[in-house]
């Protein structure tokens, strides 16, 4: 495309694109968040993110499948994930878990040996309630 067409088509354009929406809403404005709801929406990631850290290592050392720790992976998520809402859950951690000790915990669990037992939160020290939870 010529550079002079090309400036033609911006220039036509331009309007179109800047020009306001009708189907665009107003912006909305949300309403503040406590810090007890900001800590329960963190320890809800928490325990995901850990949760399926926990499992893809568990995977990655075999250990989910018939006859194994886990028979699948849903069984795992499922285990691992009620002792994660246990360890740093809504309840067990009011205050919300803190970011930087999630992540040495999920650290922790890459660098965890295949011959080691994740399935219970007592084998990974930095994963514990005290480790995780502020305050």
């Amino acid at each position: 495309m010529a550079p002079r067409r090309l400036i033609a088509v911006t220039a036509a354009l331009t309007p179109l694109a800047c020009a306001p929406s009708a189907s665009r809403a107003p912006p909305t404005v949300s309403p503040s968040l406590t810090r007890a709801e900001l800590g329960s929406s963190a320890g809800d990631e928490a325990v995901m993110r850990i949760t399926t850290a926990r499992c893809e290592r568990e995977l990655a050392c075999n250990k989910i499948g018939v006859g194994r720790a886990f028979e699948d992976q849903p069984t795992c998520l499922e285990s691992v994930g009620a002792l994660m809402e246990e360890a740093v859950g809504r309840s067990a951690c009011p205050a919300g878990p803190d970011d930087v000790a999630v992540a040495a915990c999920l650290l922790e669990i890459q660098r965890t040996e295949c011959g080691g037992e994740l399935e219970r939160a007592t084998n990974v020290p930095a994963c514990s309630r005290s480790a995780l939870c502020r305050g």
